[in-house]
């Protein structure tokens, strides 16, 4: 739903300065698409987070979000190497570059994920601890902050619009017309939260399985 409406003054049709009466479009600084677009970017991160959640499994998700720390700054592990899996319990690390092996290796050993890669001539193995109950619990308590980083983005977003709606309501809305893009913000807002939920419950039964 763009934010474009018609201006319907309350008592009457809307003037401009000179006194001339306007009964064209007045140009929104509210769109519930664009924020449509914005929450299901939010959503799309929180899955990308989520893939990188693994219960004793190799994936590659799982060094996705490492930062390298190089000469003069950081670059993301996948710009700068292969990820692939060696079996079940391995990772395999190939990096573009001879010169960023040891930086690699370094920058997941120290990346607070429990791994302990080791070099192995032109790669670097990493080993996939075997899930336990202990570090299945541990995955369920992490998904809980990661779950509701997501629902506070979602909800910023909706908080946003309703600022925008606030001030585009002061130029002639009835309030119907402020109730109908209301209706609007939430419902996107209660399918973009109902998604976030459905990832969780899904991902939780993935770990119990584990």
């Amino acid at each position: 739903k763009k934010g474009v409406k018609k201006s319907k003054g309350k008592g009457g049709s809307k003037k401009d300065k000179d006194g001339d009466e306007d009964g064209g479009p007045v140009e929104m600084t509210l769109d519930v698409d664009k924020m449509a677009e914005q929450m299901e970017h939010s959503v799309g991160r929180f899955a990308e987070e989520l893939q990188a959640v693994r219960a004793g499994r190799a994936s590659p998700a799982i060094l996705n979000g490492v930062r390298v720390a190089l000469k003069g700054g950081s670059a993301s592990l996948p710009d700068l190497a292969m990820i692939a899996v060696k079996d079940a319990q391995h990772l395999i690390v190939i990096p573009n570059s001879p010169d960023t092996q040891k930086p690699i290796e370094a920058s997941i050993r120290s990346a607070g994920l429990g791994l302990n890669p080791r070099i192995e001539k032109d790669a670097i193995v990493v080993p996939v601890p075997k899930s336990t109950k202990e570090s299945r619990e541990k995955l369920l308590k992490s998904l809980g902050a990661m779950t509701e980083n997501a629902r506070v983005h979602v909800r910023k977003h909706r908080q946003d619009a309703m600022k925008r709606l606030k001030a585009d309501s002061k130029d002639s809305m009835t309030p119907d017309e402020v109730k109908a893009w209301e209706k609007d913000i939430q419902g996107a807002t209660d399918k973009f939260t109902g998604r976030i939920e459905e990832l969780l419950k899904a991902k939780q039964r993935e770990i119990e399985r584990a």
